[in-house]
Formats: C-alpha cells, sequence, structure tokens
C-alpha cells in the first residue's frame, strides 16, 4: 500500500491530517517521527520530563511505521467543578472523563486511520490505549514511574510529538488546557511533517498541588508516581494496594516489561460510582489557567 510522496505532498498530508483531526474534536495534534522513540534520552529530554520507554514499540506494532500522530482531547472545566463538590458521586467524571472520552479517542484516531489508508498508507488506530499490564519488577524496586502501562506509551508519545510535556504527577500538561485532556494515538507508515517539541518542564519548581492532594500520597516531589496506590483508590472499590499487586502477580507473572494485563482494567474509575480521590491530581492543578 506504500508509495513515494514528494515534498509538497507531505506537507499537504499532513495539514490535511491536522484538520481532520481537529474537525474531529481533538484540541491538540502533534506528529513524532519513530526514529525519535529510538534517540538517546529522547533528544535531551531529563528524567523529570520524559517517561520510561514501556509497552511495544510503534514499530512493533505496525511494521514499517514512519510516525506517530497523537490527538488530546479536552476534559471540560465543569467535570472537575461538580467532581470537587461535597456530593457523594463522581458518575460525572466517570463518564466525561473516561468512557465518553475514550470513544471519542477511538472516533478520531480510526478516521484519521482510514483517511491516510485511502492515501496510500497503512495505519493503525490506538485510540485510547489505557493502562492494561504490570511491570512487577518496577514495582518492587520503587520505580514507579509507570508500574502500570498500555501497550503503547501514549504519554510518552505525546511529549515526543510536541502535543505536551509531562507533569511531576505524571501527567501530560497541554499548553492550552493543562491536564485536563486525555490522549490517543495514530501509528502510520506514512512519512508525516514531526511537529516541534516542548521544551522544559510545565510545573512551577516549589509547586506541590498534585503532591499534597492526593488522597492516596502516590504522588513523591521527585515526579514518581505508585500507579498501583492511584488504581487502589484507598481500598474504595473493596480492594487494596497489596491485594491489586498479589492478584496482578498472582494471575500474570511479570517476564518483561511488555507482559502481565490486569484483571481488571475498569476498577479505578468506572462512571458509575464515587472514588475517594476525585481526580485531584487533574481538578487541583492549577495550569489549565496558565494558556
Amino acid at each position: 500500500m506504500e508509495k513515494s510522496i514528494s515534498g509538497t505532498e507531505r506537507h499537504t498530508l499532513t495539514q490535511t491530517i491536522f484538520d481532520l483531526a481537529s474537525d474531529l474534536g481533538a484540541v491538540v495534534v502533534g506528529i513524532a517521527p519513530v526514529d525519535r522513540f529510538h534517540a538517546e534520552n529522547s533528544h535531551g529530554l531529563g528524567s523529570g520530563s520524559s517517561y520510561t520507554a514501556t509497552g511495544y514499540a510503534a514499530e512493533d506494532l505496525l511494521p514499517g511505521a514512519r510516525s506517530v500522530l497523537v490527538v488530546a482531547v479536552r476534559i471540560p472545566h465543569g467535570v472537575f467543578a461538580s467532581s470537587l463538590t461535597p456530593l457523594e458521586t463522581t458518575y460525572v467524571f466517570g463518564n466525561f472523563g473516561y468512557v465518553h472520552l475514550n470513544r471519542l479517542l477511538n472516533h478520531i484516531t480510526y478516521n484519521v486511520a482510514c483517511h491516510l489508508e485511502d492515501q496510500g498508507w497503512t495505519s493503525l488506530p490506538i485510540g485510547a490505549c489505557g493502562a492494561s499490564r504490570c511491570d512487577l519488577q518496577s514495582y518492587e524496586e520503587g520505580l514507579t514511574i509507570s508500574p502500570l502501562h498500555g501497550i503503547f506509551n501514549l504519554k510518552r508519545a505525546a511529549v515526543l510529538s510536541g502535543v505536551g510535556r509531562r507533569t511531576r504527577s505524571g501527567l501530560i500538561a497541554t499548553s492550552l488546557h493543562g491536564t485536563r485532556v486525555r490522549l490517543g494515538a495514530v501509528i502510520t507508515a506514512a512519512d508525516l511533517v514531526a511537529s516541534p517539541m516542548i521544551e522544559g518542564t510545565p510545573c512551577p519548581s516549589q509547586c506541590r498541588i498534585c503532591v499534597e492532594s492526593c488522597p492516596m500520597n502516590a504522588i513523591n516531589v521527585e515526579g514518581h508516581v505508585n500507579h498501583v496506590a492511584c488504581f487502589s483508590d484507598n481500598g474504595r472499590r473493596g480492594t487494596t494496594e497489596s491485594e491489586i499487586l498479589s492478584e496482578m502477580s498472582r494471575a500474570f507473572p511479570i517476564i518483561d516489561t511488555q507482559s502481565g494485563y490486569l484483571a481488571h482494567e475498569h476498577a479505578a474509575i468506572d462512571g458509575s460510582g464515587n472514588r475517594v480521590c476525585r481526580a485531584a491530581c487533574m481538578a487541583a492543578c492549577p495550569l489549565w489557567k496558565v494558556g
């Protein structure tokens, strides 16, 4: 299906894809060539602003991949305003912070992939690729940057595509909407025009809002995030951190960083109940006001 493409056609196709993704609902779009994922230290990014290389490489998921397109959709500010009320529900956040946005990201990435294939470029929509695997060794060694991960690291792709930067809470912050976004991606054989990366960290050096607001104490000042503690939600779902880890280890023995599916991916926020943390790391983060 692949073919040659001139410089002018390359720029035209890239702009068409940006416009299509935006028309479908993306508030930020960026492109990273697959070479960026293999460059030493992610093109000079330090450990405080980059992510561990978890999951599969783009060309493992799609042989012949040349580019990764990353899209972000926004979470309305009213969703967080509602989530932070004393009402005994986070139903709205469950639906419009996760469920609906997952469908929207799938819709955007599917249609972008189909358009690329109509132009002759094999493409793989990733959509909303959530945490579904556990790196037990990283957890046991205290390397809590990414003990839970998906088959493809969307956050790392977001940094490398210029969509945003890594925050102390481990979330991606975009320039306009801060951390109030969700991510999706398309891996494609098309050699699209790369987007510039954003330098530095978005977090003020002395800011500790996310660290202090997390009820699970899952975020430390160095920017390490204990995803298993976050997932447990202080046992609100009837499962403690140690029980979750035991279940993961028993059901899915870890061989390497690409193994070990979670038993219940839906358990953190399911859109129908109340979550202790109320997405405090997103809700309390002031970066959305900067733009």
